[in-house]
């Protein structure tokens, strides 16, 4: 097992990944299907999976609420419904708790008070093995044909937006195998995440990098698409989200890069943008939210590929 280096306040952007593949815990597949994911180090990640009925071509999209510790964070179920909206489109989900929240967090009356306190370290882990975790067991439904992993997006809000941008920075680094004489041909390792949208981002998050994580992901020649929202009436949360989206910006109103005001009941921010409904009662950011998702990876010309090498 090896352990490159990992993301870090002040260092320049570097990967970590566990080499011996995480255990997945399967059940039957059903909508809304709960399951367990391990991470390299031991950590047992709840994760609910939402099956697209489209198959090998699906897009694949994962949904994290923020993760400001254990009393301060809603739990995947926040996202259920734009989940719903995204399998009935013919996009796989998963909604996780990453750990030490939610359902990923030790039972209260079990742990150590100590180990439910986030530590300097935790964010990079759910970053290299939280969301490796999860990615492992989507890879595992690519090579059963349920979806494309290459097609590959993140819903995150407050400090879970730092976590998902160092995992797709992660992702890109993640070179093909060298199987093949041009690199059209190679089989893929990484370099999947095509889209993100952020709802509230915070910066800086503990442990990661912001300038140089979203600078790895703002490369043009990577073309991931990213979306900011974020409460206009909360002055440090548009600080916050300018700060992100500075790094981002490729033009003004650029359409693959765009910070937005959520909608327009100025109380709502991070998760609680998924709240705000419109005159008729529909939960405006299910449109967003799917809008996005469909223009910039369900649109996508990447036909599924098996991701078993032939030096494997």
């Amino acid at each position: 097992m090896r352990l490159l280096r990992s993301i870090v306040a002040g260092q320049a952007f570097l990967v970590a990944i566990w080499a011996v593949a995480p255990t997945v815990f399967a059940q039957t597949t059903s909508p809304g299907d709960n399951r367990i994911v391990r991470t390299a180090d031991g950590w047992d990640i709840k994760i609910t999976y939402f099956e697209s009925p489209s198959g090998k071509e699906s897009p694949v999209v994962i949904l994290l609420p923020g993760a400001e510790g254990l009393e301060n964070s809603m739990t995947r179920k926040v996202w259920e419904g734009i989940a719903k909206t995204l399998q009935k489109q013919g996009t796989a989900v998963v909604t996780a708790d990453l750990r030490k929240h939610g359902d990923s967090a030790p039972n209260a009356e079990d742990a150590n008070p100590r180990l439910m306190r986030l530590g300097p370290g935790d964010y990079v882990l759910m970053a290299t093995q939280d969301l490796e975790a999860i990615k492992a067991f989507l890879v595992t439904e690519h090579q059963r044909q349920k979806l494309n992993i290459r097609k590959l997006g993140i819903a995150a809000a407050g400090s879970s937006c730092m976590v998902a941008a160092a995992f797709a920075a992660n992702d890109w680094l993640k070179k093909p195998w060298p199987d093949a004489p041009t690199f059209a041909q190679r089989t893929p390792k990484g370099q999947d995440v095509r889209a993100i949208m952020m709802l509230s981002p915070k910066s800086p998050v503990k442990g990661v990098n912001t300038t140089a994580t979203i600078r790895a992901i703002a490369d043009p020649a990577k073309g991931i698409a990213v979306h900011v929202y974020y409460n206009p009436s909360d002055r440090a949360e548009k600080k916050a989200a300018d700060s992100v989206f500075r790094f981002l910006e490729l033009k003004p109103d650029q359409e693959p890069r765009q910070l937005k005001e959520g909608p327009p009941e100025k109380k709502y921010s991070a998760e609680g943008l998924l709240m705000a409904k419109d005159n008729a009662g529909n939960v405006v950011m299910e449109k967003y939210t799917a809008d996005f998702f469909n223009a910039y990876l369900k649109m996508r010309e990447d036909p599924w590929k098996t991701r078993t090498s032939k030096l494997e």
